[in-house]
């Protein structure tokens, strides 16, 4: 990501560098893929609404495949919803090549962050690295962009599966503005304005409620 962007990103808030897109009902929807499920929990929900979202090539932000190779997408289609039956079209969109500029510009570094700090290094870890990195590309609080029902359980989430990244956010950032502020210290950036956050005009940016 070209460093001017990433220090936007990490300074100014995700809001305004994004487009506002908000989920639509069209391609493949939530409960196409909730209703062929065999179990209903928060991560099955995060997956069926990043997938509905944002695995739509009509959708603002089309992120095909959740950037996995469609070998991989394809059985962790199968391993959540076994029953679901997708539209040949939708397969298709689905082995597109992500286009790294725009808004999709960081996902590769994200994914890499993310991957970076898996708990254990197998299948499952890496497929909830690309689901987190594709919900960042959304325009709403992250747990929102994951379809999860509050803060908490995002937290939850990442602590559960990137728990040396998570522990890195002692002072309760916005998971967003924490990510992006990890991928500055990565490339030697500063883009904080005050030497401490207490002492930040812009501490509701990086700190403030989010509901």
């Amino acid at each position: 990501m070209p460093k001017k962007m990433l220090r936007a990103r990490s300074d100014d808030g995700l809001r305004d560098c994004l487009s506002s897109h908000r989920h639509k009902a069209s391609g493949i929807g939530v409960w196409h893929l909730l209703d062929h499920s065999p179990k209903r929990d928060v991560p099955t929900d995060a997956y069926a609404w990043v997938i509905a979202t944002y695995c739509n090539p009509h959708h603002g932000t089309f992120v095909p495949a959740l950037g996995l190779h469609y070998v991989a997408f394809a059985k962790l289609i199968v391993s959540l919803f076994p029953h679901f039956k997708a539209p040949q079209s939708w397969l298709a969109a689905q082995q597109s090549t992500i286009v790294n500029d725009g808004v999709l510009n960081e996902f590769s570094d994200l994914l890499k962050l993310l991957l970076d700090y898996c708990a254990i290094a197998d299948e499952h870890h890496r497929n909830v690295a690309h689901l987190v990195a594709t919900a960042c590309m959304g325009s709403d609080h992250l747990w929102q962009d994951l379809g999860l029902p509050d803060r908490k359980a995002l937290s939850t989430l990442l602590s559960d599966h990137f728990p040396l990244l998570a522990e890195k956010n002692t002072g309760d950032m916005k998971w967003k503005k924490f990510f992006y502020k990890q991928l500055c210290e990565r490339e030697g950036i500063n883009a904080c304005r005050s030497p401490s956050c207490a002492a930040c005009c812009d501490y509701k940016k990086c700190f403030g409620p989010e509901e």
